[in-house]
C-alpha cells in the first residue's frame, strides 16, 4: 500500500507543477484577447493557432536573444567547469600552504550578495572597456563558490589509492585531475554544468545593467522589454514566456539521467 501511496502524490506533485506550462502553452496559442479560465476553454481546441508565436518572431528579437544567452551559457559553463574542476582538485587532493584559508575565502564569497557587487564590478567592466560585450557577462559568471564546492564534495569520494598508483607510476598533477578525478566524477560535472548553464541562462540584474544594446541582449534581460511593451496582451506574453522556456526544459529532459546520477552520488566517499 505504501508505494502506491507515494506514487500518487508523485504523480499529484507532478501535476501540480506542470499545471501552470500547459495554461500557459495553451493561451499562447489561443487567438489574442481569448483566455483559458474555464473547462470550456481547456477543452476547446478548434481555435488554437500559432499566430501569437509568429507576431513574438516577428515583432523582437527574441531569436536573438535566445542565440545570445545560449552561447554565453555554453561558454560560461565550458569555462567555469574548467576552472571549478581544477579549483576543487586542488582543494580536495593537493597539500599546499594556506589551503584552509584560501579555501575560507571561497566559502565566504556565498555570503556577499551580488547586489554588494554591482558598483565595483560596473567600475571594473567600465574601465576595461567590456560594456555591451557579451565577456562582460561570461567574465563575472566565472567565479562561483557553489561549483567548486560541489566539485570538491565528488572529489573527496576519489579513492586515495587511485591516486597514489598513478603518482607512483609518474603522473603529475594535471594528470591525476585530467585522467583520475574528471573519468571518475563525470556525473557530477554534467550536474555542475547544468547548474552553471540554467544560472547563466536565467541572470537577469547583472545582464541587464551591463549591455546596453538590444542586439547584445540575452533573453533574460530582452524579455522584459518586449513583454513591458505588450502589457495588454497576455497571450502575446505566454508565447513569448514559452519561447524561453523551451531551452531549459530540453536541456533537463536530455540530461536529466545525469541530474539524477549526481544527486544519488553525493553521498559517496571513498
Amino acid at each position: 500500500m505504501k508505494p502506491i501511496a507515494l506514487n500518487v502524490i508523485a504523480v499529484v506533485l507532478a501535476l501540480v507543477f506542470i499545471f501552470p506550462l500547459i495554461w500557459m502553452l495553451l493561451v499562447s496559442l489561443k487567438p489574442d484577447g481569448v483566455y483559458v479560465y474555464t473547462l470550456q476553454d481547456w477543452l476547446k481546441f478548434t481555435d488554437l493557432n500559432m499566430a501569437n508565436y509568429a507576431k513574438v518572431l516577428k515583432d523582437s528579437q527574441i531569436l536573438r536573444w535566445t542565440w545570445n544567452s545560449f552561447t554565453i551559457g555554453v561558454i560560461t559553463t565550458i569555462l567555469s567547469l574548467f576552472f571549478s574542476s581544477l579549483a576543487a582538485f586542488s582543494f580536495s587532493k593537493l597539500a599546499f600552504k594556506s589551503k584552509g584559508l584560501f579555501f575560507l575565502l571561497i566559502v565566504s564569497g556565498l555570503l556577499i550578495p551580488t547586489e554588494a557587487i554591482l558598483i565595483p564590478l560596473y567600475e571594473t567592466t567600465l574601465h576595461l572597456k567590456l560594456i555591451d560585450n557579451i565577456w562582460a557577462i561570461i567574465l563575472p559568471g566565472l567565479t562561483n563558490p557553489i561549483g567548486i564546492l560541489l566539485l570538491k564534495q565528488f572529489m573527496d569520494g576519489v579513492p586515495k589509492d587511485y591516486i597514489e598508483a598513478a603518482q607512483i607510476d609518474g603522473c603529475r598533477n594535471f594528470g591525476l585531475w585530467s585522467r583520475i578525478c574528471l573519468p571518475l566524477t563525470k556525473s557530477a560535472m554534467v550536474s555542475v554544468g547544468i547548474f552553471y548553464f540554467i544560472l547563466s541562462w536565467n541572470n537577469f540584474l547583472w545582464p541587464y545593467l551591463s549591455i546596453t544594446s538590444q542586439e547584445n541582449m540575452i533573453l533574460s534581460a530582452g524579455l522584459p522589454t518586449f513583454l513591458s511593451n505588450n502589457t495588454m496582451s497576455l497571450n502575446l506574453i505566454m508565447a513569448a514566456s514559452a519561447i524561453a522556456a523551451i531551452p531549459t526544459i530540453l536541456v533537463f529532459v536530455l540530461l536529466q539521467r545525469h541530474i539524477v546520477q549526481g544527486v544519488a552520488m553525493s553521498g559517496i566517499k571513498g
